[in-house]
């Protein structure tokens, strides 16, 4: 019992704390509210735990193990949330992008891909909760995350729409959208600064 509450606690203190894909929920529910932001949540999430088996099964060791394997994948992720900048800070009063660009389950899942915090997370939390070989405490451990990472992920979603109701954010909503962009090429540039130092 207490490696389940062990394995739960580290899912909760991984997904809920804030990043790039917690921002752009945010900023999504704000702007569509918590409905239509859940399909990113739900690629966010099975991105993450397809992330989280394949570190199970050994491939999250070649991601350690090979530094130019997690620059390139730094820098993939980089692309990505540059992308997803430019589209926040192109979007008018609402997040209305056009279907090409749609903020939904396949850039949720992409950003999770090709993210390498993603991927060191999961070899830390498979090190820690799942023995070499024991593929039934790999099941067990990415049901567990699963659950909390979608739950954790929504909650997000609930306070960008609970503070967008409750503080009549309808006229911020383009400065919101910029600021958002603003800070997701903030991390584009403070992980190509650290990738320059490696």
């Amino acid at each position: 019992m207490s490696v389940l509450l062990a394995m739960g606690l580290y899912a909760f203190s991984m997904s809920i704390t804030p990043g790039p894909v917690n921002l752009i929920i945010f900023s999504k529910a704000i702007n569509i509210g918590v409905g239509r932001t859940l399909p990113f949540v739900l690629g966010a999430t099975i991105g993450f735990c397809s992330v989280l088996f394949s570190a199970g099964l050994g491939l999250g060791l070649l991601v350690k193990q090979y530094i130019w394997l997690t620059n390139l994948i730094a820098m993939l992720c980089c692309g990505f949330i540059f992308y997803l900048a430019i589209q926040f800070l192109k979007s008018d009063s609402n997040l209305e992008f056009s279907s090409k660009s749609q903020l939904g389950f396949w850039s949720g899942s992409a950003l999770m891909l090709l993210n390498p915090k993603a991927w060191l997370a999961a070899v830390a939390g498979t090190s820690l909760f799942v023995e070499k070989g024991q593929l039934s405490q790999l099941i067990l451990f990415v049901s567990i995350y699963s659950v909390i990472c979608f739950i954790s992920l929504s909650l997000w979603a609930v306070l960008g729409k609970k503070m967008s109701d409750t503080f009549s954010l309808s006229r911020y909503i383009v400065h919101l959208n910029r600021a958002t962009g603003v800070l997701l090429m903030g991390v584009c540039c403070y992980v190509l600064v650290g990738l320059s130092f490696n």
